[in-house]
């Protein structure tokens, strides 16, 4: 980063910084939320577990509906660079704006029966990681540590339960 160049021009140290915060960051949180997150969809559609640990070749198919289902990440905030207009909104630039992956990912125009957990969901082009150019960098670590943490749960451990002591807070 701190070689990096566009345009002849380095980045400024806060931006280093920054960046290199959002990594750590996210890096750390995608994972371990969604390890939760897979959690409590299991615990909530035992038979999706049965299946997963009878065939764990569907344990890719679904981490990608836990992703979908429970985004790590319900809501990201971004700053236009330019004037833009969203769904009929000027939107100035240099404003902040909230994309909800959250919401996107059961808009049921896209998703059939978008708030039930359907491992078999096919396909399931969800925004957990974003689109294009913003697509997230480590999304294939992150599925790569979710597949090889959860398929070890499974293994080693026949209940795999959420306490219930106290709720469960969603963010």
């Amino acid at each position: 980063l701190v070689r990096a160049e566009v345009d002849g021009e380095g980045l400024a140290d806060e931006e280093i910084v920054g960046f290199v915060a959002l990594l750590l960051l996210a890096g750390h949180i995608t994972t371990t939320a969604t390890l939760g997150n897979s959690v409590l969809c299991l615990q909530e559609n035992p038979d999706a577990a049965a299946e997963i640990r009878a065939d764990p070749g569907l344990l890719p198919a679904a981490i990608e509906e836990v992703l979908r289902l429970r985004t790590p990440f319900p809501r990201v905030g971004r700053f236009t660079r330019v004037d833009a207009e969203v769904g009929g909104v000027h939107v100035p630039a240099g404003q902040v704006v909230l994309p909800w992956p959250a919401a996107a990912n059961r808009d049921e125009r896209v998703f059939t029966d978008p708030n039930r957990f359907d491992i078999h969901r096919h396909p399931n082009p969800h925004l957990t990681f974003g689109h294009g150019i913003h697509f997230c960098l480590g999304a294939p670590l992150a599925r790569l540590e979710a597949r090889v943490a959860l398929r070890l749960l499974l293994e080693r451990y026949r209940d795999v339960e959420v306490a219930d002591d106290e709720a469960v807070e969603e963010r």
